[in-house]
């Protein structure tokens, strides 16, 4: 069998695969995978990853003869631990494969052994007894099916020549790895989110300020790539539907860098203006409370703060503010059009006015 290639993916329609009933069980999924293409994009490696698309995640490393192709199946799990009798287990219901096992091999009968790896990553490590030991212990890092003692493989072995009564192949099952990926059940949005700091400040320390927003923006991308199990007729087409490649995560960081910043981004700047000004920490506290209570309003809908942001949005566009050197003074020059303080006992017009000029200018 030839070796598989991003058009050979295209042309062939996905395993049905039916999808976790728990939300949290598919946001752990979609996070790992984000983390493990993070991981690509920060070695610097060209790649092409495709979500729940044959399996939960496929990722092309490199280009050409060079490439390298790997399934993922991600699998979380409340119980201590994985075994192989766990991985073999078959359901009494269903079509071919049934086992956890079967599902993973699948990926080597359908595109031959010259893929990298049909992998099953899990928040809980494998119990087993490798080859080269006596007694059984608990392993996190990758291990292929080929690394397990003899009792091990058997159970295994069985659960695959059921699943593939006329096409399993022994010998690909060193392709079969597993492997424990450290994210916590109850935390493992603050792992990728960490993951994201630490790559954008390698990029550049102020990158670390649109960190969360990255986040969100690479959440959704995976979300709009998750689950069309349509058969490409193209490469291209198969791409812009289902992958996230090295240039698109550049893309999404250049996107939310030139994004108008939050309060959190800019407060910084105004906090050393109110100081400069003679404000003490108190005031500038009470400042920002404003500041934040009239966000929180013009993003519910309140009638006032949206009337109150047009009017300002309609000031600033009749003011140089461009050419002032103070956020302070901006808001002074503002208020001669005619602005009115509003009815609010939450915010007022200097804080409503800070943060319509900060999110103009950043």
């Amino acid at each position: 069998m030839p070796k598989p290639t991003l058009k050979t993916l295209a042309s062939k329609k996905p395993r049905e695969t039916a999808g976790s009933a728990a939300f949290m069980a598919f946001d752990y999924q979609v996070n790992v995978s984000m983390a493990l293409v993070l991981d690509l994009f920060r070695q610097g490696k060209e790649f092409v990853a495709l979500f729940d698309h044959h399996d939960d995640l496929v990722v092309f490393v490199g280009e050409g003869e060079d490439s390298e192709l790997s399934f993922y199946q991600v699998k979380s799990s409340t119980e201590l631990t994985w075994t192989a009798k766990r991985l073999a287990r078959r359901t009494p219901k269903g079509e071919l494969p049934k086992s956890i096992v079967g599902k993973a091999y699948y990926n080597v009968a359908q595109f031959g052994p010259e893929i990298r790896r049909a992998s099953i990553l899990s928040n809980r490590p494998l119990n087993a007894t490798l080859a080269t030991s006596t007694k059984s212990n608990l392993h996190d890092g990758e291990l292929s099916v080929a690394d397990l003692c003899s009792n091990d493989q058997d159970a295994l072995m069985k659960s695959l020549e059921a699943d593939f009564p006329a096409s399993f192949d022994k010998s690909h099952a060193a392709l079969l790895t597993f492997e424990r990926v450290p994210f916590d059940l109850e935390s493992y949005r603050a792992t990728v989110l960490g993951r994201i700091v630490t790559i954008l400040e390698e990029l550049h320390p102020d990158f670390v300020a649109v960190s969360s927003p990255f986040y969100t923006a690479l959440l959704a991308a995976a979300g709009e790539c998750t689950g069309n199990k349509t058969k490409s007729a193209t490469v291209e087409e198969l791409r812009k539907r289902v992958a996230l490649d090295r240039e698109a995560i550049s893309r999404l960081i250049v996107r939310v860098q030139s994004r108008s910043k939050n309060l959190v981004e800019w407060w910084s700047s105004v906090n050393d203006e109110l100081a400069a000004d003679g404000k003490r920490a108190l005031q500038i506290q009470r400042i920002k409370n404003k500041c934040m209570s009239y966000v929180n309003a013009r993003r519910a809908g309140d009638r006032t703060a949206s009337k109150l942001s047009a009017a300002i949005s309609d000031a600033i566009a009749k003011t140089a503010v461009g050419d002032m050197d103070s956020v302070l003074e901006a808001a002074i020059a503002l208020k001669t059009h005619g602005l009115a303080e509003p009815s609010s006992e939450l915010y007022d017009l200097q804080s409503a006015t800070i943060v319509e000029l900060m999110e103009s200018m950043t």
